[in-house]
């Protein structure tokens, strides 16, 4: 699963994927993303990659309840085809989600570690979108861990490779890149979602 992650500043996210600049309310690196805020967001209209802004959990248009669906900032790949909260995102709602880097808790003892591309470049996690209330929400897709990362969880977000965010965007198609991830322990001061700052994802000794 993602809980926590890191977003990059608009510039950033702007000069990775060739985007004009035409945001008037730029965002600024976020050390400590949680669930429910607004988080850059990516997507196609037409042939143009369009960056805005979405709240991370999504809420399908046809939600009636007078609180939003709990733990929908992530959508498990094996069950998001089929399960009502997410299929019609997966068929038109397809997205991307910028990020430097995630968190992620090792199951035995609550250790949190820092998850990122060890070439510097951003992450981009496959994501889906949907719009409720006139106002855009959005999940990030989760997977199984693979190899050294589910050392430390089981479920990781489905971080795309350069060349698979067209694939997943235009039709559906899922790669998740686990080759070039590294990873390494952080304080727990993480663990509070009002911590913010760099030092939150500068390495420890494990």
């Amino acid at each position: 699963m993602c809980g926590r992650y890191v977003s990059p500043d608009t510039a950033a996210i702007e000069r990775q994927w060739q985007i004009g600049r035409r945001n008037s309310n730029p965002f600024p690196r976020r050390f400590n993303v949680a669930p429910s805020t607004e988080v850059p967001l990516l997507w196609r209209e037409g042939a143009a990659l369009v960056l805005g802004v979405a709240r991370w959990g999504l809420i399908p248009p046809w939600w009636k309840e007078a609180k939003p669906p709990r733990f929908a900032h992530n959508a498990r790949l094996e069950e998001a085809a089929l399960k009502p909260l997410w299929r019609d995102a997966m068929r038109a709602g397809r997205c991307l989600v910028p990020a430097q880097g995630w968190y992620e808790w090792r199951e035995s003892d609550r250790q949190p570690f820092y998850f990122a591309r060890r070439d510097g470049r951003l992450a981009c996690f496959a994501g889906l979108m949907s719009v409720f209330d006139g106002k855009l929400t959005c999940a990030v897709l989760s997977t199984a861990a693979a190899g050294s990362l589910g050392e430390v969880h089981s479920r990781m977000p489905v971080a795309l490779p350069p060349d698979g965010e067209d694939a997943w965007l235009e039709s559906g198609i899922l790669a998740a890149d686990t080759d070039t991830i590294e990873h390494y322990a952080v304080r727990r001061l993480v663990n509070s979602s009002a911590a913010e700052g760099p030092e939150l994802i500068e390495p420890i000794a494990a």
